[in-house]
């Protein structure tokens, strides 16, 4: 029986324990044997039990955690051997735990425990690093090391975390009361530094660090915390966190205040190898970096003639210029949100069947935009790209561009860095890439030539910095009234202020509800505005795309105790106010220029009712994205969303996309949309789903031309 079967069936014990123990305090009757006893060894008992671990039990108790490890619970726990521990001892020059204080046997505690449950085959389906952050809440790195035998055949596989502990396999999966045990041969350590710091010391980047340095970048990516942020005054004074309310049958009735607001950074950082076998660059050449840069952001003019430019050229301070070619050149490769692996993308509700999982992502260049592309498999937009695969500004469409003319091969991003390095910061992530990427015009003409589906998750780096967004997870309950802040998709409420470039009046609640694929909802997850006052006006930043014409559409779920709202472009209202309220279903299709299901019409027919649709401004949900209805309800999807378990978004009548807004985007302006309430009586909600924005190459095509695909 697998552990997590085992841990379900125990706490069904404990739960019939504890409803046993309630009817005992009607009847003195009761017979002895009736109460429930626990006899079952906890992760505490197993610490203190095996004299192998007897360190690491020590420095438990040292730091005071012994008494959450004897609590219920589901941990996974990585738990160093003697020898592990003082193998790390000796590295630092101690001999004995009793040297270590208080403050560092917390840290060495919480660094090797996870609050859910993972057994080594749901490690086995991970990129690259753990899924949930462990209790200091850092993301732990996981390598797969294969075993071999005197042969030099593979006979098994382990697994390293963070570079500094490998699973003792033939251990591995202990089972206790209240969680898994993964015995490792090295004691894992956590890094306190900053991603700079740590990307200094990797030799196989210097030239990316020494421009980093040049440009001032390094110094732009110091932030850990934000110390002023104070949840306990949304929470108590301002009484923000909702539960229950029995009029209001929604699953944003349980929504938590954030516990913190983190700053976090990505840099996509290539290595000097492939900066000299590709573009012929020696290590440490950083004028032949700044001159390659010209050569992408200013076409138009010759490297020498710039080289003296106070604001273009080569000086200290003309490259610490956002507008130098090296700064913008070097600002594109970095985020200001710490992307790790898996959750740069998500599978959640995406039929990689049909498509990859994409997202868009402002990056550290002023006014720019990049494009993250998982190739999954065999699909039409694989082309000759690797499968399982990270890709980086990467386009490949043949049905819309049979000669290659929108084709761009992209750069990979590589899981991990070089052996013995650290890649997670206390703020951030680096990864090696094979190309230079960057915003000059040949990736805007190619790449951004297409539809770009944009997530509202992916707008904010907040949500990522805080690991707010959950892929998959074992352990504890995943219903959706679960008032626990440690559920599995916990829902959020976030105060004015929270989110960057959001302004909002306190008179509106925002909410993320949390990813469930089970949900008519984009990647699992959505955000809904709603005002126990009657009232909501919020005003955010668009992501920066190139120059032109743009549809801009929002996708959305119909639903009767929806509400109204009007919404502005730049600050100018946008046709009439859109009412999202689906009460009757014959009249919504009606209204939306008669709608009928992808599967139903094929041919001339199905094209006159898109047609239809498209007249009044409505587009039915993408074909390629599906909700289980088979009732397995997987935070994320991997290999097990089917057509046979699942519904297509364009096969529900209620699942649509909206255009707010036909007209010219400028790439030197940053665009807002502003959405206020028109009708928001009894906390009718406002759904933001996604955002599509749609270049009229893509959404004006006529005649013959290849325009937007079904997906």
């Amino acid at each position: 029986m697998n552990t997590i079967k085992k841990l379900i069936i125990r706490y069904s014990l404990i739960a019939m324990g504890a409803f046993t123990f309630a009817l005992s305090s009607c009847s003195d009757d009761m017979p002895e044997e009736s109460f429930y006893t626990f006899t079952g060894e906890m992760l505490s008992d197993f610490l203190q039990n095996n004299e192998n671990y007897s360190d690491f039990a020590g420095i438990v108790t040292k730091a005071g955690k012994m008494d959450l490890l004897s609590a219920y619970g589901t941990y996974t726990c990585f738990a160093p051997t003697n020898e592990a521990v003082r193998t790390y001892l000796s590295s630092i020059g101690l001999s004995s735990i009793d040297q270590l204080s208080a403050a560092d046997c917390d840290t060495i505690t919480r660094n090797l425990i996870i609050d859910v449950i993972y057994s080594t085959s749901d490690l086995d389906e991970m990129n690259g690093f753990i899924s949930k952050t462990n209790l200091l809440g850092r993301n732990m790195s996981l390598e797969k090391i294969a075993i071999t035998d005197e042969k030099g055949d593979t006979i098994n596989t382990t697994y390293c975390i963070n570079r500094s502990g490998n699973i003792i396999i033939s251990l591995a999966n202990d089972s206790v009361e209240n969680g898994i045990v993964h015995p490792v041969d090295g004691l894992i350590s956590t890094s306190n530094e900053t991603l700079p710091t740590i990307m200094k010391r990797d030799e196989n980047i210097s030239t990316f660090n020494l421009c980093l340095a040049l440009t001032g970048l390094d110094k732009k990516m110091t932030d850990i915390e934000d110390a002023s942020w104070n949840p306990r005054y949304w929470r108590e004074e301002k009484k923000l966190e909702r539960t229950y309310q029995s009029g209001q049958k929604t699953q944003m009735d349980y929504c938590h205040v954030p516990e913190k607001r983190l700053f976090g950074y990505t840099a996509f950082a290539i290595t000097d190898e492939y900066l000299k076998d590709i573009y012929g660059i020696e290590k440490n050449d950083w004028k032949a970096m700044w001159k390659y840069a010209v050569g992408i952001y200013m076409p138009d003019q010759t490297a020498s003639a710039l080289e003296d430019s106070p604001i273009y050229g080569t000086s200290e301070d003309a490259l610490k210029d956002e507008r130098n070619p090296l700064y913008r050149l070097i600002a594109y490769h970095l985020l200001n949100r710490k992307g790790i692996y898996d959750k740069l993308y998500t599978n959640c509700t995406i039929y990689h069947v049909e498509i990859n999982p994409m997202e868009w992502y402002e990056t550290m260049a002023p006014h720019t935009t990049l494009k993250v592309e998982y190739v999954w498999g065999t699909n039409q937009f694989r082309g000759d790209s690797e499968i399982n695969t990270l890709y980086l500004n990467r386009i490949y469409d043949p049905e819309r561009d049979p000669d290659g003319k929108l084709t761009q091969r992209g750069a990979i991003v590589k899981q991990n860095v070089a052996e013995g390095l650290t890649q997670v910061a206390v703020n951030g992530v680096y990864y090696y890439i094979d190309r230079m990427i960057d915003f000059g015009e040949t990736t805007q003409q190619t790449v951004f030539n297409d539809r770009m589906r944009v997530d509202f998750y992916t707008l904010w780096p907040e949500l990522m910095n805080n690991d707010l967004r959950t892929t998959k997870t074992w352990g504890g309950t995943s219903d959706v009234s679960d008032p626990s802040p440690n559920a599995i998709a916990p829902n959020y409420i976030f105060p004015p202020g929270y989110l960057s470039n959001v302004e909002m009046d306190e008179d509106g609640n925002f909410f993320l509800q949390n990813s469930r694929n089970t949900f008519w909802s984009y990647e699992g997850d959505e955000f809904n505005l709603r005002s126990d006052n009657n009232s909501y006006d919020i005003t955010f930043q668009l992501p920066p795309l190139p120059t032109g014409m743009y549809q801009i559409r929002l996708g959305f779920t119909a639903m009767e105790y929806r509400g109204i709202a009007q919404f502005y472009v730049d600050g100018k209202p946008q046709g009439i106010p859109l009412d999202m309220r689906k009460v009757d279903a014959a009249a919504f299709r009606a209204r939306i220029g008669g709608w009928v299901a992808y599967d139903d019409l094929k041919g001339d027919k199905l094209e006159q009712v898109k047609k239809d649709m498209h007249n009044l401004g409505w587009y039915h949900g993408p074909h390629s994205v599906r909700n289980i209805t088979n009732g397995e309800g997987y935070l994320k999807d991997d290999k097990r969303l089917t057509v046979s378990g699942s519904s297509s978004f364009a096969n529900n009548d209620g699942i649509v996309r909206k255009v707010i807004y036909t007209g010219p985007l400028d790439n030197s302006v940053t665009h807002t949309m502003r959405i206020r309430s028109v009708m928001a009586i009894g906390g009718a909600q406002l759904m933001l789903d996604y955002l599509e924005f749609v270049p009229k190459s893509v959404y004006g095509i006529e005649g013959d031309g290849k325009g937007e695909n079904q997906y």
